[in-house]
């Protein structure tokens, strides 16, 4: 997919285009593990903040196969997989359009990918240009497409697979064998940065799950707002998969008011220990402890108006 085409099609507008960026996990269904990179990729090809954050809150909860499997262990309680959707959208919206009023978005990102996003602002053709202006009007790295660095940090750009393909005869398999590890190369350094946070994240997390009894939460969870804290705090620090995290809920429905349980489903996938670590490949820390503040905020807010109103 041609990103460019993609943020083109984008509102400028704050609110639209955090609800456009919400929507996107139905054509890039991800968990809050995948969602990261691909929030990342799309700073750097220029779309708006506002998106970019919406995306990044609300794909690991509004896509298809959340969805369904939200609908699959909560059957007899269909509410729950709407009020899950509805909250996790308002939640993604609102906190985009917080952050779209900072209008120089490198304030919020890692100094490395600022200074891409730099790059990226310092031309003002793209991509709010027309469709006659090339590749060649714009820096290597920002350019559309598939892109792998090599041993010496060159970007090095492949057409697509069909092309690639077609003239694999022609180049012969020397030429191959060095894309191949060129791709090799750059697997590893996505390994590198993403993959070590994601294990650091998921192993604090096994320590939790492990060295704290589960009656500890449990016991917070008698009162209206005790219950509403307490599922809160475990979808934090259990780091559970989006896809399966309904199952788990499942298992605290006798249990748990449905408020604190919408608290674990909608929280859970936003913000977790294991999704922090992802994080900080992106956002400043500070960044992260605002985020983390207005979705809990917003979380008990909307599951506390849920208790007294349904």
């Amino acid at each position: 997919m041609d990103e460019r085409k993609l943020i083109l099609t984008l509102p400028k507008n704050p609110f639209l285009a955090a609800l456009a960026g919400s929507l996107i996990g139905f054509l890039f269904p991800v968990c809050e593990c995948g969602n990261v990179p691909v929030a990342r990729r799309f700073l750097m090809q220029g779309l708006p903040t506002s998106a970019a954050i919406g995306f990044l809150l609300a794909a690991p909860t509004i896509n298809p196969i959340v969805v369904w499997s939200t609908w699959v262990a909560f059957r007899d309680q269909p509410e729950i997989v709407v009020f899950r959707v509805l909250f996790s959208l308002t939640i993604a919206i609102t906190i985009g359009c917080i952050f779209s009023v900072q209008k120089d978005p490198t304030h919020l990102l890692q100094p490395f990918l600022a200074q891409r996003v730099s790059m990226l602002l310092s031309q003002p053709k793209w991509p709010r240009s027309s469709s006659k202006h090339s590749n060649q009007d714009v820096p290597v790295l920002l350019q559309s497409g598939t892109f792998l660095l090599n041993k010496s940090g060159t970007p090095l750009r492949l057409e697509g697979m069909a092309d690639a393909t077609a003239t694999l005869p022609s180049i012969g398999s020397r030429e191959f064998y060095r894309r191949l590890n060129i791709f090799i190369e750059n697997v590893v350094n996505e390994l590198r940065e993403l993959g070590g946070m994601l294990i650091l994240g998921s192993a604090i997390a096994a320590s939790l799950q492990v060295f704290v009894p589960r009656e500890i939460v449990l016991n917070l969870g008698q009162g209206t707002i005790s219950s509403i804290m307490a599922m809160m705090l475990l979808a934090g620090v259990v780091s559970i998969c989006s896809t399966v995290d309904s199952f788990f809920a499942l298992s605290f429905a006798s249990t748990f008011t449905t408020s604190s349980l919408l608290a674990f489903l909608v929280f859970g996938p936003m913000i977790d220990i294991k999704s922090v670590g992802l994080m900080l490949s992106i956002f400043r820390p500070r960044m992260i402890v605002y985020l983390f503040a207005l979705a809990a905020q917003l979380t008990f807010i909307l599951t506390l108006c849920h208790s007294y109103f349904f």
